[in-house]
């Protein structure tokens, strides 16, 4: 008996040693997040990813493959069914809307309590933003979540040779006098460069989107009054006509490149001395690093905060992902854990970025060259240290997100704050309207054309398409979801 005690006994020393040194080896649950990128990965992202991988497999037993892709290659990863379980999201990339509708986006209600540091990181009213028929799909970016658009100025051609002063609130059409002198002073060039796409962001304070691609939604200067919950076309709104007929102006008097309607790309670097930006107080030092002179900024439309706004940035979950609380595991590390959240922003410390004795942080030059991604795209840009402008002449606000988080209480708020139109009754309209727009959309939105000669013919056009139908729809869905 005690032979057999013996024996028993050290197959029970085995098996715990055994067992203990599987449990020791357990591989760390791998992941696959699709992100966001304008050109291609960064040319060190191998190395970022590595060091991510190797602090999220200790922290939580998780590692990532971070698959960065532009348009064209999400709408294939998306066609064929690629395997992902994160993937950034918005109403311009990825569309959140449209996946959501079909089915590839994890309603994400029953799982937010799990991760009380995730969604304590995000305002209560930023988590109504993403609401798709009362369910939240994403978890939104704390960002610049309202509509705020600026004026970016050379600081030395404006403040030292042409003698303005800062100016901290220049509406859209005071802008003028600065393009006059400028031209005066170079008349063979033109101050306010762009390419095809137009001037950034400069629709976004006119109309409420409830439709972009449409062209469809609500008149901002409405919001207080009976018509706030109207339906329209863009091109039915007096504010953005009048601000096309300023863009034809500009362009008319030579502020604005020739060629911008057939110009693909206008890198910030490149681009005048006047550009346009949807930022916040504090996103100068941001700009000052990419266009790698000294500006300043003036704010001419916002805020606002609206469905739209809110889903300019935000990150979802696969609803074919096979680890989804792993996956929203790693969101909140991103979203949370500064170190992380640092090294996927600028890279490996000391190498890509160096760590100044105000808390920012400095890019190196290969961090610079190497190392660049869309941030706003990974995770908050409120978590982690802020980036140095490289000019004295741009000092880095430590407490710009207090500041800006703070200023949307006083913001206008959408009159349809969490709806989302559903146009598959309407698809066939949808598609003809959005290619009639595609035609006119480069030489309108640079002022190339004449929008007085131009809109009748577009709406003419469009309401032959079905626009009104289009409108009625969204009309009648818009009107239901107020009821309730």
């Amino acid at each position: 008996m005690k032979k057999f005690l013996s024996l028993f006994l050290a197959l029970l020393m085995v098996l715990s040693v055994c067992s203990f040194a599987t449990a020791e080896s357990t591989e760390p649950v791998h992941l696959v997040w699709f992100m966001y990128t304008a050109s291609e990965t960064p040319i060190d992202w191998p190395e970022v990813e590595e060091a991510l991988n190797a602090y999220s497999a200790e922290k939580i037993g998780v590692t990532c493959e971070f698959k960065y892709m532009d348009e064209s290659q999400i709408a294939l990863a998306t066609q064929t069914g690629e395997y992902f379980d994160i993937a950034f999201t918005c109403d311009w990339w990825n569309d959140y809307a449209t996946n959501v509708a079909a089915g590839m986006f994890l309603p994400l209600d029953d799982y937010l309590d799990k991760f009380p540091a995730l969604k304590d990181s995000v305002l209560d009213l930023a988590w109504e933003g993403t609401k798709i028929n009362g369910s939240i799909y994403a978890i939104p970016h704390m960002k610049d979540i309202g509509y705020e658009v600026f004026w970016i100025l050379n600081s030395d051609f404006f403040l030292n040779k042409a003698g303005f002063e800062k100016d901290l609130y220049i509406s859209f059409e005071g802008i003028e006098p600065y393009f006059e002198a400028y031209k005066k002073a170079n008349p063979d060039d033109y101050p306010f460069k762009m390419s095809y796409g137009g001037i950034t962001s400069w629709q976004n304070c006119l109309v409420d989107w409830l439709n972009m691609d449409y062209l469809i939604g609500l008149e901002w200067e409405a919001q207080g009054t009976e018509n706030e919950h109207v339906v329209k076309s863009a091109l039915e709104i007096d504010a953005w006509k009048n601000r096309l007929r300023k863009i034809h102006e500009w362009y008319q008097k030579g502020y604005i490149n020739p060629d911008a309607a057939v110009t693909e790309s206008m890198p910030r670097a490149q681009a005048g001395v006047v550009q346009s930006g949807q930022g916040w107080f504090g996103a100068e030092t941001v700009w000052a690093n990419v266009i790698k002179q000294p500006i300043y900024i003036s704010r001419y439309d916002g805020a606002y905060l609206s469905t739209s706004s809110i889903r300019g940035s935000m990150t979802a979950i696969s609803s074919f992902s096979e680890h989804p609380e792993e996956a929203l595991k790693l969101v909140e590390l991103m979203n949370t854990d500064p170190w992380y959240r640092e090294t996927a922003r600028y890279g490996i410390e000391g190498k890509h970025y160096i760590r100044n004795d105000d808390g920012t942080v400095t890019r190196t030059e290969l961090g610079s060259t190497n190392t660049g991604v869309q941030a706003y795209a990974q995770g908050h840009y409120t978590v982690g240290a802020l980036e140095a402008s490289p000019f004295p002449e741009v000092p880095t606000d430590i407490h710009q997100w207090e500041k800006t988080m703070a200023g949307y209480e006083t913001a206008t708020l959408s009159a349809a704050m969490g709806f989302t139109p559903d146009l598959s009754p309407v698809e066939t309209e949808c598609l003809a309207i959005k290619n009639i727009i595609e035609e006119y959309r480069r030489e309108l939105y640079t002022g190339t054309s004449d929008p007085d000669v131009v809109i009748p013919e577009m709406l003419s056009r469009m309401n032959e398409a079905g626009l009104e139908k289009v409108k009625a729809e969204i009309q009648a869905q818009l009107d239901a979801f107020l009821a309730k």
